[in-house]
């Protein structure tokens, strides 16, 4: 999965192993596999120089994160959640975070995007079932710490409804927030969703000034 995003994605992003994400604020999440961050946020590879050891990134800076699995089943599902909502909010902008005037951000805290892969995996009817139970028993996780897709190869794709206006294909209305879980076999519309949704996060991540010296100031 590194490795596609690796052939696909702009030269403006970094993808590699992970450990855990940061924010300006020193927070740190849980075990996070995979990272994608922007070519402008400091890197911190000290035992990771040839790429295949792990390596941790800042929030403000990073565009999107996988967690991966060998067998996605109702347990390590339950795991991937909780890793991804550890992952620490960004500051807000205008704290540490000046947009440019010139560009309407788009989304900013749902950033970054939040991914779930997997070979294999239980069926989308459980998968789905999972899901809802995972969150009914844990409300307090906000909706921007919950993933933005869910895929698992030849089987199936799942996307977090993060927008307002999205319908299926027939036109159907499918409701903001809502987890929506599609057959496919091909895996076509998951890597290119991946793919597209990453790229235009890494569009917009320059046009913001992060104040990276406050990682610095936190050392003290």
């Amino acid at each position: 999965y590194a490795e596609f995003l690796r052939a696909h994605l702009p030269s403006s992003c970094n993808v590699f192993y992970g450990g855990f994400l940061f924010n300006l604020a020193g927070n740190e999440s849980k075990q996070i596999d995979l990272i994608i961050s922007s070519d402008s946020c400091p890197q911190f590879k000290f035992n990771n120089k040839d790429g295949s050891g792990k390596s941790f990134a800042c929030t403000e800076g990073s565009v999107a994160c996988a967690s991966l699995k060998s067998n996605l089943d109702s347990k390590e599902l339950e795991n991937a959640l909780e890793n991804i909502a550890s992952i620490p909010l960004m500051e807000p902008l205008g704290q540490g975070a000046l947009p440019s005037p010139i560009i309407k951000l788009a989304f900013y805290d749902e950033w970054p995007f939040k991914i779930i892969y997997s070979p294999k995996g239980i069926s989308l009817e459980t998968l789905l079932s999972s899901i809802n139970k995972y969150y009914m028993e844990n409300p307090s996780i906000p909706m921007v710490r919950r993933p933005n897709l869910i895929h698992v190869a030849g089987k199936y794709s799942v996307v977090r409804i993060y927008g307002d206006g999205a319908t299926t294909g027939d036109g159907t209305p499918i409701h903001k927030d809502s987890f929506f879980g599609q057959e496919d076999s091909s895996d076509v519309f998951a890597l290119a969703y991946a793919i597209e949704e990453i790229q235009r996060i890494s569009v917009q991540m320059p046009h913001i000034l992060f104040d990276y010296k406050k990682i610095r100031l936190n050392m003290f």
